[in-house]
């Protein structure tokens, strides 16, 4: 199989390479934004003021 620049995820689950492909593709995040906003995302919503739910 030809290869370009990287390898696919795809490839790199099928031929065992996943190190490989984490050096190729690098990541940055923020864990408490993310923590933050996952937070915010799962609790339900308050009831705005002044009105019955």
């Amino acid at each position: 199989m030809s290869r370009g620049k990287y390898i696919s995820l795809e490839e790199a689950r099928e031929q065992d390479k996943l190190d490989q492909f984490c050096k190729e593709h690098p990541s940055e995040g923020d864990k408490k934004a993310f923590d933050r906003l996952l937070d915010r995302m799962a609790k339900p919503k308050k009831p705005a003021k002044g009105r019955e739910a």
